[in-house]
């Protein structure tokens, strides 16, 4: 047992020799080790933030690795390898085109794009397309969308119909992109610039159409009025009509009298009665 402990001992004792000795060595090392871990760093240990997801290439190990998406959190690889992070939510780019119609004229078209990577298909969009997906794949497809769909229809068309040509473009783009491993969310037109001739005329068919719709207005007003006034009409000579054949010669004279009943009654009359007048009713004579 204590030859045992005589040997560790010496073991011990030649190390720290061989220590003191290579010390310098050792030294070096050490921060050559260190300073390579600075460096390194970055390629070691990765971040992967809100909202992102990440796709590993090994460069020893079969290229991309399209069975695992590394998800949000702290990641450590070999730094031979690399580690592409994407940006998962919903994203949107401004963009323009200059567009013919179906009659050859030129009409620029701002437009938005929204869409979102599929997390299932990262792996196969990074092998195959590339961090580049929105220049590579997504702004061809949509511009050629809104190509296709611009070019069926005239300047006025296109004008008048704006939220079916976004709502076509929109269908289109999303056929064109399934394929793509990217979702589209929506295409959005901010403004459509036709040229200052044909934008013009198109103001003014307007305005003159709204000049008709007004004269048709009123002419419908003049038509209703005069109808109201046909009507009235007819029906004061009706009413004239049937008033003239009830009035017989006694019902006036009833009507007289009692007209004359009333008016002998009131306090502020002095009646004088002479005679009759030619319809047999009496005479009324005197005021106060």
């Amino acid at each position: 047992m204590r030859s045992i402990i005589n040997w560790f001992q010496n073991r011990y004792r030649a190390l720290g020799n061989l220590v003191s000795r290579q010390a310098p060595y050792i030294v070096i090392f050490i921060v050559l080790l260190s300073f390579g871990a600075v460096l390194c760093f970055d390629r070691i240990v990765i971040s992967v933030h809100s909202g992102e997801l990440g796709v590993l290439w090994r460069r020893l190990g079969g290229g991309t690795v399209l069975d695992t998406v590394y998800h949000e959190g702290l990641h450590v690889i070999l730094p031979i390898n690399k580690m592409y992070v994407y940006n998962v939510r919903k994203q949107q780019y401004t963009d323009s085109i200059e567009t013919l119609t179906t009659d050859g004229l030129s009409v620029h078209v701002q437009f938005q794009v929204r869409y979102f990577i599929a997390p299932d298909m990262l792996p196969l969009l990074h092998q195959r397309i590339g961090p580049d997906y929105v220049d590579v794949m997504i702004r061809p497809e949509v511009r050629a969308a809104i190509r296709t769909v611009f070019g069926q229809y005239k300047p006025e068309e296109i004008y008048n119909n704006q939220k079916s040509n976004q709502e076509r473009i929109s269908e289109l783009s999303r056929i064109r992109l399934e394929a793509g491993y990217v979702s589209l969310d929506d295409v959005l037109i901010v403004s459509i610039t036709l040229p200052d001739k044909i934008s013009q005329a198109i103001e003014n068919k307007m305005t003159y159409q709204q000049i008709d719709g007004e004269y048709a207005y009123r002419l419908s007003i003049a038509q209703k009025e005069a109808s109201r006034r046909k009507i009235e009409a007819d029906s004061l000579a009706l009413y004239n009509t049937t008033l003239k054949s009830s009035l017989s010669p006694d019902v006036l004279r009833w009507r007289g009298i009692a007209a004359t009943e009333e008016l002998a009654k009131s306090n502020n009359a002095k009646t004088i009665v002479i005679g009759s007048g030619a319809s047999g009713l009496p005479i009324i004579l005197g005021k106060e």
